[in-house]
């Protein structure tokens, strides 16, 4: 572990996200969120995705029609239930895609200095992310937290009153250095490794690796499946890794891969400081973002072509004296400049609520 938070905030929260998936970045935000306030509530907020409704309404808005999106779980009856009986001092939704505006005007209708908070990890300025209950609700939030600098004109332009760009973070209790057993250590060490599905862009600089002699593994989606035995320097594994497997591969591959979603415009991921914070080397896209989190050459090691990706991991696999201290420096640097949850909500927190 990373190191004990005790900065507890006297505050009352009520976070309101999508909690069913073990180790996503939502759950990880309220656990850090349980963390930071003395009472912390949790209302579960998942579309029903599956559903035909559900469907017809997503499909209709994306073609541009204002439709809002079925709240089948009944989201806001459950958030305003929640405010009848105690004061938030802070009500942080992550996304809310089926929050409806008349919810948050009633909140602050009842308590008019509960502070409301919308995060989202994913490009809300993209039609493809939104909803038509989150742009009608844009407005009414107090502060509306993205971790893509590139959009916060554009949700201004929506609505958004009071934007603010974070860097990506990682989960101090479980984005940490594991002690490996020989077995998981025989299983996942590699030489490149990268863990994510397929995009075309990066699967054209993973195979330019193989092409040229460099070992490559990938745990991936069934796009991957076309790419097996392509060549003998390439591993694909069908399936992905998941919880402390996840963790344990990034610190086992001596080079761990970190792509950008070009449709996203990105540039940083999660991946980005997850890497090393787990103990990993990270070698990603050179981009003005990843040089701000990470010093070149000495923290993290980045590439601007194929050609350079290839020079890189041809050097770093020969010299790992060097490759273990960016390995320890980039470590030292997600804890020591607070890239994790707890250290970032923590000073949102604290900035927003007392000033």
């Amino acid at each position: 572990m990373s190191f004990e938070f005790n900065k507890k905030l006297p505050i009352t929260i009520l976070s309101i996200g999508n909690f069913r998936v073990k180790s996503n970045t939502c759950l990880q935000r309220h656990n850090a969120l349980e963390r930071i306030g003395t009472i912390v509530h949790k209302i579960e907020a998942r579309p029903s995705q599956t559903s035909l409704l559900y469907k017809i309404a997503n499909k209709l808005f994306r073609i541009g029609l204002p439709i809002p999106l079925p709240d089948e779980e009944s989201i806001n009856r459950k958030i305003l239930y929640n405010i009848q009986k105690l004061h938030y001092n802070v009500i942080w939704i992550d996304k809310g895609l089926t929050i409806h505006a008349n919810t948050l005007k009633k909140i602050k209708s009842i308590s008019a200095n509960t502070l409301l908070i919308s995060y989202s990890p994913d490009n809300m300025a993209m039609r493809h992310n939104q909803s038509q209950d989150y742009l009608k609700s844009l407005p009414y939030y107090d502060l509306v937290i993205t971790n893509k600098s590139y959009i916060k004109e554009d949700l201004k332009r929506l609505g958004a009153k009071n934007v603010i760009f974070v860097n990506n973070t990682f989960d101090d209790l479980f984005h940490y250095p594991r002690k490996l057993s020989l077995t998981e250590k025989k299983e996942f060490i590699c030489d490149v490794g990268f863990i994510g599905a397929w995009e075309k862009e990066r699967c054209e600089s993973i195979l330019f690796l193989a092409k040229n002699n460099i070992n490559v593994r990938v745990y991936g989606d069934k796009s991957w499946e076309k790419y097996i035995n392509m060549y003998p320097t390439l591993d694909i594994r069908i399936g992905g890794l998941y919880s402390d497997n996840y963790v344990k591969a990034l610190q086992s591959f001596k080079i761990s891969l970190c792509f950008l979603r070009k449709m996203n415009f990105d540039q940083q991921t999660t991946r980005s400081v997850e890497i090393p914070a787990c103990g990993g080397f990270l070698m990603a896209e050179r981009t003005n973002e990843h040089l701000s989190l990470f010093e070149e050459n000495k923290e993290a090691v980045y590439f601007s072509s194929n050609k350079e990706l290839l020079e890189k991991c041809k050097f770093y696999l020969k010299n790992d004296t060097e490759r273990k201290q960016i390995i320890e420096n980039g470590h030292k640097r997600c804890i020591q400049s607070g890239y994790s949850n707890i250290d970032t909500i923590y000073k949102i927190l604290k900035k927003y609520v007392y000033k």
